[in-house]
């Protein structure tokens, strides 16, 4: 066939086909060449298809969640085939559209592999094509890496074409099409679990709206571990199985499908660019600011050139090149307002820059937001998960960038794009009228809010804010425009205090109500158990970095059960704990640094380094921590409530002990004494289901270990230590009764360890389905849902206390890698009880 044109386009991508049918606008004979079907990958694997089995999903969800609306329907399934079947005539009917548009445009169309063979030369099929310019819109391909097993996964063409929905889905990486993916198949019921490497999933979106993505995510199921590291892909048990290591400890996903979608990369495949002398760079073609190539008459555009692959920017610089060509424009692409759109549960959108962005290149900016559960259209909707976040220049209010995660955010977006294109400020917004209600509604809300002048949510005070002004109409219920208005007072973050947050009068329910009055106390016991969280993690780190000797064990999960526990107690009170308790000496109000540093031997430890993870001691908090045997300190418990009870104290002794040493002998003869004598102990059992790598239901007659401490005559019960409220009310009104009446009693505090037995423990005994049962009470996020409800703290906040406590344990490792070794000659000192004698501070009756 062959024949002469003004352009051939090679690729019939939305990069190509755009391309093509611009220049025979423009008057040019064009011929475009596609070896698959038109439409490329966007169109026939990718945006398309994968929308609309997002749509599918989509709907499911609202059906099944539809009872709230009226719509009541049993057993509400989901045909995965039908979805399908949907998908391929979207995708068909629009192939055909294209096809069309193309042949009513003139454009002639070429089928096959195209290959640069000379000066204005393609061959195609065997056809050669005389053209005076040429357009490489080839694309991308997904990317593969060399990752042992890899040929047990599939990629982002595979999975579209999946039989059915896996029951477990794995999916290696964190970025757009992984997560996309991720929330369709978790919607779906899939047991969906995310490996990223970086510290964070989506990293080109702001932290704020990952953070929200990520709940959501976590609510319908799905588990993101970042920082992690695959190492390798294996088949087990007649299925697969994903193994990688966070933080140097080595973990396994089990799942029925692995899904790799680590990025694409630029397709040149079979081109011969190179020998036409267009010149690559690691497999991208280079081009200059008006998208020419090194070689003569040769232009490229689209993913191929490495840049920003999305299929809208491919289209946007096909008129570009097609313009320059045909010599009608000076086009440079522009890239400055390119939208970004993710297509999860809830969407996200953004354009411009971000916050963190802006704050890089110096650029002062103030910042509005307006979250959807103020937005009367999102709550007839019922979606208000989300906000909107607009980013200006603090001087002239030029909209510089703006970031949506909610409901239809992907369409949301064209509003702030036309506006950040068209160098708009946030007046210029606010003065558009934007119909009611609609979504829209929300962008000029922030716009009004980044100046201070939002209308249905309160403003954040400012110094040289009146104090005057009447309260606007929301088009809120009463009860929910106060939850909407304290979601917005965002509590401060104080200034940095590793210790425990000042204890009320009483612990009672009332002490415990989510209220105001009280926020300062609870958002302290939020902030202590992250700061111990934060702290167990970075200590595993050390640990594998040799920076720590001996033992390094995990209690990540049991947050609210140590500091509910502890903080129930008072200061006279004694805490005869094990030696896992890095988190409990902290919740005890000992200094952190002084934590770590003995973790690393250094002489400003609790003990001076002498006891590592092993004996963590402070005598003025009365905390006796750590016996290297398991249970050990059980009788040594005993002997501190006989010396109370022989000095007519009023103190309690508080003994924590994990569910492995309830089947030791020290057990049953410390609760039996205790009980003989009326010692006034409290044994709080940590039950996180384990011993070591045995569950306790098989390791124990009895599983609930509270009914051991019944054959000894002894008053005990069981509480949700996944709850911290509970847990810290519930112990305290077994403390206080011991301390009345000097009977030992006991608690047994149901948690869950997320994390194995130790650093070096690869925790395989454990099944996916165990983990992901309790891992959805993650004690953290469940009492931060409970203050984000309340509206005593936000994500905002939440967010603001992470980076802080991460500065804080930064500071603390520095600390503890910087202080002095102890002195051999010395190592003999702080080591038996004749040091006393030395020590009269340690004898002193009362602390």
């Amino acid at each position: 066939m062959g024949g002469s044109f003004d352009l051939v386009v090679i690729g019939g991508g939305p990069g190509g086909y755009v391309a093509a049918l611009r220049a025979a606008q423009l008057g040019a004979r064009t011929a475009i060449v596609e070896k698959d079907r038109m439409g490329g990958t966007c169109l026939v694997r990718g945006c398309i298809p994968t929308k609309a089995l997002l749509q599918s999903s989509e709907l499911y969800t609202m059906a099944r969640d539809g009872a709230a609306f009226g719509l009541v329907a049993d057993n509400v399934g989901f045909d995965w085939s039908a979805a399908q079947k949907r998908k391929g005539s979207v995708v068909d009917q629009l192939v055909k559209g294209v096809e069309g548009l193309l042949k009513a445009g003139g454009v002639t169309s070429f089928k096959g592999g195209a290959r640069l063979a000379g000066k204005g030369v393609v061959e195609v099929a065997g056809d050669r094509l005389q053209a005076k310019d040429i357009v490489i819109a080839t694309g991308s391909a997904v990317a593969r890496i060399p990752l042992p097993g890899a040929e047990l996964t599939i990629d982002s063409d595979q999975v579209l074409e999946l039989k059915e929905v896996p029951r477990r889905l794995a999916v290696i990486g964190g970025g757009v099409v992984g997560m996309e993916f991720a929330a369709m198949f978790a919607a779906l019921g899939s047991k969906v679990t995310v490996l990223e490497m970086l510290p964070q999933v989506l990293a080109m979106v702001d932290a704020d709206l990952v953070a929200v993505y990520s709940k959501h995510l976590s609510k319908v199921g799905g588990e993101i571990h970042t920082d992690s590291k695959v190492s390798e892909v294996v088949k087990r048990n007649g299925a697969l199985q994903v193994r990688f290591s966070t933080g140097g400890e080595g973990g396994a996903v089990d799942a029925d499908q692995v899904l790799l979608a680590v990025g694409r990369t630029p397709y040149t495949q079979g081109l011969d660019a190179e020998k036409a002398g267009v010149k690559l760079d690691r497999g991208r073609v280079v081009v200059d600011d008006h998208l020419r190539t090194s070689a003569d008459g040769v232009w490229a555009i689209g993913d191929v050139i490495g840049g920003i692959m999305l299929a809208h920017v491919a289209s946007y610089e096909g008129v570009c090149a097609v313009e320059n060509i045909a010599g009608h424009g000076d086009r440079v692409p522009d890239y400055h307002a390119a939208p970004n759109c993710v297509y999860t549960d809830p969407e996200i959108a953004h354009v411009g820059l971000g916050e963190k962005e802006a704050k890089d290149k110096g650029i002062a900016v103030k910042v509005g937001k307006f979250p959807f559960v103020a937005a009367g259209r999102a709550l007839t909707l019922g979606q208000t998960e989300g906000f909107v976040k607009v980013i200006a220049d603090a001087e002239s209010g030029k909209l510089l960038g703006a970031h949506i995660i909610g409901p239809r955010a992907t369409d949301l977006i064209a509003e702030a794009t036309l506006a950040i294109q068209n160098g708009l400020t946030l007046e210029q917004i606010d003065l558009t009228i934007h119909a009611h209600p609609t979504l829209p509604e929300s962008l000029m809300e922030a716009a009004l809010a980044a100046q201070g002048r939002a209308i249905h949510i309160p403003n954040k005070r400012s110094a040289n804010s009146p104090s005057g002004g009447s309260a606007a109409t929301s088009p809120l219920r009463g009860e929910e425009l106060h939850e909407n208005r304290e979601k917005q007072m965002v509590a401060p973050v104080k200034p940095s205090s590793s210790s425990p947050p000042p204890a009320p009068s009483a612990v009672n329910p009332k002490a415990l109500e989510l209220t105001k009055d009280n926020r300062d106390f609870l958002l302290g016991l939020h902030r202590q158990m992250q700061l111990i969280r934060r702290f167990e993690e970075r200590a595993q780190e050390q640990y594998t970095k040799a920076k720590i000797g001996g033992y390094c064990h995990l209690n990540i999960g049991e947050e609210a059960t140590v500091v509910g526990g502890i903080l129930a107690l008072q200061a006279n009170d004694w805490i005869f704990t094990s030696y896992r308790e890095h988190g409990h000496a902290i919740a005890r109000g000992v200094d952190p640094k002084a934590v770590m540093a003995e973790l690393f031997g250094k002489e400003t430890g609790t003990s001076h380094g002498r006891g590592g993870s092993m004996h963590l001691v402070d005598y003025k908090r009365r905390f006796m921590g750590g016996y290297g045997i398991v249970g050990g300190h059980l009788p040594l418990a005993v002997g501190g409530a006989w010396a109370v009870k022989y000095r007519k104290q009023t103190d309690v002794i508080f003994c924590m002990f994990g569910d492995g040493a309830t089947n030791i002998g020290a057990f049953h003869e410390s609760l039996n004494m205790a009980k003989v004598f009326d010692l006034p102990v409290v044994w709080f059992c940590i039950n996180n289901r384990y011993g070591m790598g045995t569950p306790v239901e098989k390791a124990s007659a009895v599983a609930d270990i509270y009914k051991k401490a019944c054959a000894y005559d002894m008053e005990s019960i069981q509480i949700d230590g996944m709850n911290l409220r509970e847990v810290m009310l519930r112990t305290s009104e077994i403390v206080e009764k011991t301390r009345k009446d000097s009977v030992p009693r006991f608690i047994e505090s149901l948690c869950y360890r997320f994390r194995g037995h130790s650093v070096v423990d690869p925790d395989k005994y454990r099944s996916a389905e165990d983990k992901e049962k309790y891992r959805k009470a993650d004690p953290i996020v469940a009492f931060e849902h409970e203050l984000e409800k309340s509206g005593l703290a936000d994500e905002e906040y939440f967010k603001s206390v992470r980076q802080q406590i991460d500065a804080e344990v930064r500071d603390i490792i520095e600390y503890a890698d910087q202080s002095p070794d102890p002195n051999p000659d010395d190592l003999y000192k702080y080591t038996y009880a004749g040091e006393w004698a030395d020590r009269p501070e340690l004898r002193a009756d009362r602390v």
